[in-house]
């Protein structure tokens, strides 16, 4: 509950503040976020609480988690932020093209696989648009990105979700490499997820030897040392003398999701990142 009408917000550059910790997660990256410090990030927080009544954020592991207080104000002013960036991008054209920044949240492997290799199409037809990948797999929420393609499909929020393809991931193995013992996986927080248990349980049940943070690493790992690993087969493909490490293993084959604000639907500099991204995934042959 607001303290009352003589207490509503007065300084609107506070909900930045807001916005930019609960999208964040953490004072320190709210506060690169917004080119500022963690000090005044916390500053404008305590006097926003103050204002409206109640605490804004509690602590977890994984960082600040807003409060269900402020649950529509979130909303709110996310849709805002939406309405407000679908407008400015529908009229910041330079000489007829479009020109803008579009964050895009996805795992590393895929952008390697999957888009790295179709950038020159779209600076082709949209040399205005400038493209910030952040490597990140299991998302639910956009966070700072403008859109995200997860394997997981996101429950909440007011979110346009649509698939986007399928990916499949086995253990791969060099020729002359090691068929017993050590192995190349993800980070232990991976664990939990479909891919990591299929490969678990292929390498006989025994943890992996060698953790690292994304398929794309273990890749690159798996040609270095010669040990098998988890990875996908569109980076298998790419390296002729990479073999399965059990030719009876079937895949782990994973749906894919392209997810973006409702409030975005008409914004045309999303929409034309949007189209190129699916288009990227339609022509993968290897997913």
């Amino acid at each position: 509950m607001l303290k009352g009408r003589d207490s509503r917000v007065q300084n609107w550059d506070d909900l930045r503040y807001l916005m930019a910790v609960h999208k964040t997660g953490s004072m320190s990256a709210a506060s690169r976020l917004l080119d500022t410090n963690p000090a005044t990030v916390s500053r404008r927080l305590a006097r926003l609480a103050e204002t409206l009544g109640h605490e804004l954020f509690h602590k977890t592991p994984e960082g600040w988690v807003a409060s269900d207080a402020i649950g529509p104000l979130l909303q709110s002013v996310s849709s805002f932020e939406g309405e407000i960036e679908s407008y400015l991008n529908a009229n910041d054209t330079k000489g007829g093209q479009l020109s803008g920044s579009i964050s895009i949240g996805m795992p590393g492997s895929l952008a390697n696989g999957v888009l790295y290799p179709r950038v020159s199409d779209l600076v082709a037809e949209h040399p205005g648009i400038r493209l910030n990948l952040h490597a990140q797999t299991y998302r639910e929420t956009l966070g700072e990105n403008d859109m995200i393609i997860s394997p997981i499909r996101p429950q909440h929020g007011r979110l346009i979700v649509k698939p986007i393809g399928r990916v499949h991931a086995n253990v791969y193995a060099m020729p002359d490499g090691p068929r017993a013992g050590a192995w190349i996986g993800l980070l232990r927080d991976h664990d939990a997820y479909e891919p990591m248990q299929r490969a678990i349980d292929v390498m006989g049940g025994q943890p992996p030897t060698l953790r690292v943070e994304t398929l794309h690493d273990v890749a690159e790992a798996i040609r270095i040392t010669g040990l098998p690993g988890l990875t996908l087969r569109i980076e298998a493909s790419m390296e002729p003398q990479m073999v399965l490490y059990d030719s009876q293993a079937p895949d782990n084959e994973t749906a894919l999701f392209l997810c973006y604000h409702e409030t975005r639907r008409h914004d045309p500099l999303l929409q034309a990142v949007i189209e190129w991204a699916t288009g990227a995934f339609e022509a993968c042959e290897h997913l």
